[in-house]
């Protein structure tokens, strides 16, 4: 019987690891937030609680417990404590632990969840067969990832809305379905190369045919749609292939391997000749943050905390603080990234020198354990495995990693150890025990009590983990609902109700709070443009309900905000949607431009060198006439960036209304350089230089419709009007985050923001 039930538990437990390699690259769901890693994650997550449980069960079971020791074992467990550490004095804890939502890969949680699926496959894989249907289960979910992506890059989609754009693939991005190729590209190149030999029959693992015909389809994937981490990982790939082989080998096969080898570098070469150039330019290509950027951020994020980083999660905030002035010059300036160029500068600047040294120490036991698994070159198995786990290192030192890839790479890394548990004996099963004895009957029974020592309190774990997750992936869940909601017309209502539900189900969430939040205010807004004063009605039809309604949900709006803020202070976006808030609200709410400053001010102590924060900053200014302040600002938004057309163009406003037409007509002069001469801004810039040259200019016969220039004190929302009633009590804020001047190029970092008292005017006229 106990034979019996540890066979069932054993065949359990490698069936659902077998799962894992083979859904998690295709896995995908529109009933969350994120479509692809959200739901890998979640599956991973519920898949490890389960395989941890099957696991401790079998020790019980076995009367021992039973643990494969690797060599990878310390590196591993290092960089997990590292990283829980980081997450455990961060701040906030959550966001470390859980992810930056809606992202969770690179949070403590899903390190953890990796690391110990390593664990478990390392320790349940006990043959060479086993290995070998793990790998075609691997191969298996690549050839599907990578026909899909080139049927979609070609223009034949999956029959579901979001999945008909040309770079769709269930992997979730480019680079996660190429990764895939490249770390199966070795074994496959290897059966081409060794297809005549007889001490290991590769014609039953992959036939040559079929080898040629998979790396062939490989090879134009990663040509036509990969990045340059895996179209440079493809050619160490070839190289290694080369490297480990015969020369002999490589003579009798070179026409063979060349197939796949040639077929790549012709695709890749003809997209960059018609026809398929225009299709190759029109691909949607992966945005990765400059080395040196991430570089500089990285070592930047070290004054906070040097030895634990800033925490698992944390690098979009890192980003935001010290991303260098030059960085306003590339063409992404406007985005905002959550993670590093490579997996080492991501660790480095969340993890801090701990993290780096861990993560390179496993980078290194990676590299040593697979050279000496090249030498292994009578088992072909063994040596394709060595040159993947090489590849992920090399992967990693190129791209920041994604939850396909880690699933990948730590499969295979499992897998190698179980060829050497095998071949080498390098990798050997250990059995620890605790002895307890008791007699019964003058008899002296012994047992080992360390087994279930250990699954009672993992049972616990485990069951408070599936509870925890079932929360996050129902409050997830209805978030979706909720945005899909308001998507549509007239579903505002849902939309609200949607979100009071996710937040309930999950109140960290900082995303769901500023989700609600401006939820509220479109309510609030909605009732005041629908009864507020207009054309036909100047006194308006806003009856007491309708401005309690409005004040209830402006309260709870601002509520909201100010949460998220709580939540993740560091977020400037959070302060931004606060600021927004209170500046769309001035109409019903006095002193509301004030707390909208000092929330701009927030936003801008943590997003210094963002000229569009600048921009909105100075917008409020403007609008109550502080003309000073206001150009002021502007100006930082072009010393900030001096191509910036919007900033010149509300600068010029600005001293437009002042009354310093001849600065007014030079910036004017300015804005009319940097557009393009075919786009509607141009219109709008050379209508306004010729007004500013005429006189003539006001800012109510200034119109920018379908131009991206920006009035800075044009009205957003209904709830700006001044002739409002007062719905909000809104006192003075103690103070107002007045930012210091920005920097112009080549300059250090701004000096911490200034604070000014408050005066019951926003900021006073200058």
């Amino acid at each position: 019987m106990r034979k019996t039930l540890t066979s069932f538990l054993d065949a359990s437990t490698y069936l659902l690891i077998l799962g894992v390699v083979a859904l998690t690259p295709l896995v995908f769901s529109p009933l969350t937030t994120e479509f692809y890693d959200m739901p890998k994650l979640i599956f991973l997550i519920v898949a490890v609680l389960v395989l941890i449980v099957l696991w401790t069960l079998s020790w019980v079971v076995r009367g021992r417990v039973s643990i494969t020791r690797t060599p990878l074992d310390i590196p591993m467990l290092l960089l997990l404590i590292v990283i829980l550490l980081s997450a455990f004095f961060a701040t906030p804890k959550y966001l470390s632990f859980v992810g930056n939502l809606p992202r969770l890969h690179g949070s403590a949680i899903t390190w953890a969840a990796y690391i110990l699926f390593y664990f478990v496959t390392a320790s349940n894989i006990r043959s060479m067969t086993q290995v070998k249907v793990m790998f075609y289960t691997l191969l298996g979910s690549t050839i599907i990832v990578s026909a899909i992506g080139l049927l979609s890059y070609f223009g034949f989609y999956l029959p579901v809305d979001f999945a008909k754009v040309a770079n769709f693939t269930p992997a979730g991005s480019a680079f996660s379905a190429t990764a895939l190729m490249v770390l199966t590209l070795p074994l496959l190149l290897l059966s081409i190369v060794r297809s005549n030999k007889q001490s290991f029959s590769t014609s039953k693992f992959v036939p040559m045919p079929v080898a040629i015909g998979l790396s062939t389809l490989f090879g134009i994937g990663i040509a036509l749609f990969g990045t340059m981490a895996t179209q440079i990982g493809a050619i160490a790939a070839v190289i290694f292939t080369v490297i480990v082989s015969k020369p002999s080998q490589i003579q009798k096969t070179a026409v063979l391997l060349a197939i796949p080898v040639v077929a790549g570098a012709v695709v890749f070469g003809a997209t960059f000749v018609p026809p398929l150039n225009s299709k190759a330019n029109a691909y949607p290509k992966e945005v990765q943050l400059p080395i040196q950027t991430s570089w500089k951020i990285s070592t930047a994020a070290l004054g906070d905390r040097p030895f634990l980083g800033t925490g698992p999660s944390t690098y979009l905030f890192n980003f935001t603080a010290y991303k260098p002035l030059e960085f306003n010059s590339s063409k992404f300036w406007n985005l905002r990234f959550d993670t590093a160029y490579n997996e080492f500068l991501n660790i480095f600047g969340t993890s801090g020198l701990l993290g780096l040294a861990a993560i390179v120490f496993l980078a290194i036991m990676i590299i040593n354990f697979g050279w000496k698994g090249l030498r292994q070159s009578d088992d072909l198995l063994v040596v394709s495995l060595s040159i993947s786990a090489i590849l992920v290192v090399g992967l990693m030192l190129f791209h920041a990693t994604t939850p396909v890839m880690i699933v990948a790479a730590f499969a295979i890394l499992a897998m190698l150890m179980g060829t050497h548990k095998v071949v080498s004996g390098k990798v050997e099963e250990l059995s620890i025990g605790i002895k307890a004895s008791k007699y019964t009957d003058s008899n002296l029974i012994v047992g080992d009590v360390l087994p279930i020592l250990i699954f009672i309190p993992t049972l616990i774990f485990v069951v408070a983990g599936l509870w925890n997750t079932y929360l996050h992936v129902h409050a997830d869940y209805r978030h979706r609902i909720a945005l899909n909601a308001a998507s549509q017309q007239g579903q505002a209502l849902k939309t609200y109700n949607e979100l009071v539900a996710a937040e309930q189900l999950n109140p960290n969430a900082d995303l769901y709070r500023a989700d609600l939040a401006q939820t509220n205010f479109a309510l609030a807004n909605a009732i005041a443009a629908a009864k507020g004063p207009n054309e036909s009605s100047p006194g308006g039809s806003l009856t007491d309900a309708d401005k309690q309604s409005i004040q209830q949900l402006l309260s709870q709006a601002i509520g909201e905000a100010q949460a998220a803020v709580a939540l993740s202070p560091r977020n400037p976006q959070n302060w931004e949607i606060l600021a927004s808030i209170y500046r769309q609200i001035s109409g019903v709410a006095e002193n509301a431009l004030a707390f909208s400053l000092n929330s701009y001010g927030r936003a801008i102590e943590r997003d210094p060198f963002n000229p569009l924060l600048r921009i909105n900053a100075g917008g409020v200014y403007y609008s109550i006439k502080n003309y000073d302040l206001a150009i002021r600002l502007f100006t930082d938004a072009i010393n900030l960036k001096p191509d910036y057309a919007n900033a010149y163009y509300n600068l010029a406003v600005a001293l437009r209304d002042k009354g310093d037409i001849q600065s007014a007509q030079a910036a004017a002069e300015r804005v009319v350089s940097l557009v393009e001469p075919t786009s509607p801004d141009y219109e709008v810039a050379s209508k306004f230089l010729s007004d500013i040259k005429e006189k003539t200019a006001t800012l109510s016969a200034q119109t920018t419709e379908g131009s991206n220039l920006t009035n800075p004190g044009q009205q957003e929302g209904a709830l700006e009007q001044k002739d409002l009633p007062d719905v909000l009590d809104l006192p003075a804020p103690d103070s107002i985050a007045t930012p210091s001047a920005a920097p112009r190029r080549g300059a250090a970092t701004p000096a911490p923001a200034a604070s000014v008292a408050p005066t019951n005017e926003p900021a006073p006229a200058q």
